[in-house]
C-alpha cells in the first residue's frame, strides 16, 4: 500500500510541477514562507522543510534578505555542467572571479568544472579537448595569450556543433560577434597616463604584456593620452614582455630605466604584480616611490595595498565579473539571450604611489 504524501512533499511536488510545466521562469520569486504556509494550511516549519529540499535538489535558490527564486531545473532538457577555463586559478584576481562564477552557478543548480591553461596555448588546446569530450552545456573562458591565439577554431567549431555555449572574459575572442565580458583596458591605459600627465609628468615609461589583448589595449590608451598632450611615443622607455620571459624582462627593463641619465619620472605598469616587482627593484637601487618615481598599475588586487606603497590602479570588477559571466552563460544555455557583450568602464583608484612634479 502506497504511503500518503507528507505535507512538505505536497509542497515540493507543487513547485516542481510549476517548473516542469514551464509555468514559471528562472529568476521568478516564490511567495514568502508565510504566504506558502497560508496557501497549504501548514506550519512555517513544514514550508522550510520543503524549501530546503528544493534548494538541495537545485529547483530553487535563496538570496539572503530577498527570498527564494526558481532556478528552472528541467534536467531532461538542460545539461547542468558549466566549464570554466581560466589562465590561472589560485592566485592574484582569479580566486575572486571563480568564486563569483561558482556562487551564481550553484544558486541556479549548475555544476562547475574548473580547468586551468596556465596561460599556455597548448595546455589550453588540451583543456578544450577535455571539455568537448564531456557533457558540458556552457563554457566560460579566458583566452590564453590572446594576441596570438585564435582560441583554436577547430575546437570552437566542435563546441558549436554540440550546441555548447561559450563566453570569453577579460579578452574577447577574435570573432567580432562572440560573447564576452571585459574591462575597457584602453580607457584604463588612458586614464592612468592622463592622471600622471595632470600631475605634471612628461617623461612616462611603461611596461606592458605583449601576448595578451589587455596589454595591447592598455598600450593604446597610454599612447592616446600622450598624443593629447603633444608628447611623442618614446619606445626606448616602453617595455613589452611575454608570458615566458616575464620575471627576467621586468628586472632588466627596470634596471635599464633607472640607469638612464634622464630618468622617467613615472611608469605605467601592466598590473599590480608588475608594479610591486618594479617597486622592489627601485628599493634595491635606492629609488623611492613616489618621491623619485611615480607608479600606476591595473587590477586593484589585494597586492595594491599589501606593501607600504599603496598603488594607484585601475579597478578590476573580479567577483562581479564572475557573477555576470555565470548569469550570461546560464541565459545563453536556457535560450534567453544569444551572444551577450559587456564592457566595464575603467575606474581609477587613486592612492599614494604618485607625486606631483
Amino acid at each position: 500500500m502506497k504511503e500518503a504524501e507528507t505535507k512538505h512533499e505536497i509542497i515540493e511536488k507543487y513547485y516542481i510541477s510549476l517548473i516542469e510545466d514551464k509555468m514559471v521562469s528562472a529568476g521568478d520569486q516564490l511567495p514568502s514562507e508565510n504566504e506558502i504556509a497560508n496557501q497549504f494550511k501548514v506550519s512555517r516549519h513544514t514550508v522550510r522543510q520543503a524549501l530546503t529540499y528544493l534548494v538541495q535538489e537545485g529547483w530553487i535558490y535563496k538570496e539572503r534578505g530577498k527570498g527564494s527564486f526558481y532556478s528552472n531545473k528541467r534536467s531532461s532538457e538542460i545539461k547542468k555542467n558549466v566549464a570554466v577555463l581560466t589562465t590561472y586559478i589560485s592566485d592574484y584576481i582569479f580566486p575572486k572571479i571563480i568564486s563569483g562564477i561558482e556562487e551564481e552557478l550553484r544558486k541556479k543548480g549548475y555544476n562547475l568544472l574548473l580547468f586551468n591553461s596556465n596561460n599556455d596555448i597548448e595546455n589550453e588546446r588540451i583543456c578544450f579537448e577535455n571539455i568537448i569530450n564531456q557533457d558540458i552545456a556552457g563554457l566560460i573562458v579566458e583566452p590564453a595569450q590572446s594576441t596570438i591565439n585564435n582560441l583554436h577554431h577547430d575546437s570552437i567549431k566542435k563546441l558549436e556543433k554540440k550546441n555548447t555555449k561559450y563566453i570569453a572574459i577579460n579578452a574577447n575572442c577574435d570573432e567580432e560577434n562572440s560573447a564576452y565580458i571585459v574591462v575597457d583596458d584602453e580607457q584604463g591605459g588612458y586614464k592612468l597616463t592622463n592622471y600622471l600627465l595632470e600631475l605634471g609628468h612628461k617623461s612616462i615609461a611603461a611596461l606592458f604584456k605583449a601576448d595578451d589583448l589587455q596589454g595591447e589595449k592598455r598600450r593604446k590608451g597610454y599612447i592616446k593620452a600622450l598624443n593629447e598632450y603633444d608628447l611623442s611615443f618614446d619606445k626606448t622607455i616602453v617595455g613589452e614582455y611575454i608570458t615566458d620571459n616575464q620575471e627576467m624582462y621586468i628586472d632588466q627593463f627596470t634596471k635599464k630605466i633607472l640607469s638612464l641619465k634622464e630618468k622617467p619620472t613615472a611608469i605605467v605598469c601592466y598590473n599590480d604584480k608588475v608594479a610591486l616587482k618594479v617597486i622592489d627593484n627601485c628599493r634595491k637601487e635606492g629609488i623611492k616611490v613616489p618621491k623619485d618615481l611615480s607608479i600606476v598599475s591595473f587590477d586593484d588586487s589585494s597586492l595594491a595595498v599589501s606593501s607600504d606603497v599603496k598603488l594607484t590602479t585601475i579597478k578590476h570588477p573580479k567577483e562581479d565579473m564572475g557573477i555576470r559571466a555565470a548569469k550570461c552563460i546560464i541565459d545563453m544555455i536556457e535560450g534567453r539571450i544569444d551572444k551577450p557583450q559587456y564592457t566595464y568602464n575603467a575606474e581609477l583608484i587613486v592612492r599614494e604611489s604618485c607625486s606631483r612634479v
